[in-house]
């Protein structure tokens, strides 16, 4: 991810404070297309689990009910930055987006219901490392806070969501051995499409703006 031509520019202290909230701007619209999606994928592959196993059902349900409002979290955040609240909601989803939410929802219909936790944990981990980075800049370079909420909680929430992962994970592959084929899978299917095709999107429509 740092060496990634968007982070590079980011963390460059000659870059315009403007271009640095575009991007988080344009990556925050890329959340508003996608995340819907892979959140209703997300219960659909959940529901798929063996319906002994309740608490596991019981606890990614809980987990997966509070990622569904981040997705507003991100279309506020656009919106303030954009100042056009109603934008992201109007315009057609760009093909990275929609090539992550295609992902999730073939996932959801044909995959092992174990392999969600692969693919979920490369979301939670990789947004609480980037956006824990991402925060020392914010408070060097004193960035406005506003429209940076998803920024700024997800460097604590997805900390703690990772580590509840982790430890399901840790769980289901001592119960079920054969069940990281299906997550490493997941995790790999999942990755071919994010974060890099959707962030080199986000940052062509931030230089283009």
């Amino acid at each position: 991810m740092k060496a990634w031509r968007g982070w590079q520019l980011f963390v460059h202290p000659d870059t315009h404070h403007d271009q640095m909230l575009a991007m988080i701007r344009e990556i925050l619209k890329a959340v508003t297309w996608y995340q819907p999606h892979t959140t209703e994928a997300g219960f659909h592959m959940i529901g798929r689990l063996a319906k002994s196993e309740v608490k596991l059902v019981q606890a990614l349900c809980s987990h997966k009910a509070e990622e569904a409002e981040h997705g507003l979290w991100a279309l506020e955040d656009h919106g303030i930055l954009a100042d056009k609240a109603a934008k992201a909601k109007k315009e057609p989803s760009s093909p990275a987006a929609f090539a992550v939410a295609s992902v999730w929802w073939r996932m959801a219909q044909v995959e092992d219901a174990f392999g969600y936790l692969g693919a979920e944990y490369l979301f939670e981990k990789l947004t609480a490392l980037v956006t824990q980075a991402a925060l020392p800049v914010i408070e060097e370079r004193d960035l406005p806070r506003g429209g940076l909420r998803f920024v700024i909680e997800h460097a604590t929430e997805d900390a703690k969501h990772a580590k509840f992962l982790k430890h399901l994970i840790l769980d289901v592959v001592t119960r079920y051995p054969e069940s990281v084929v299906a997550m490493n899978r997941c995790f790999d299917y999942f990755n071919a499409v994010y974060p890099l095709p959707v962030w080199d999107e986000a940052y062509e429509r931030a230089m283009r703006a």
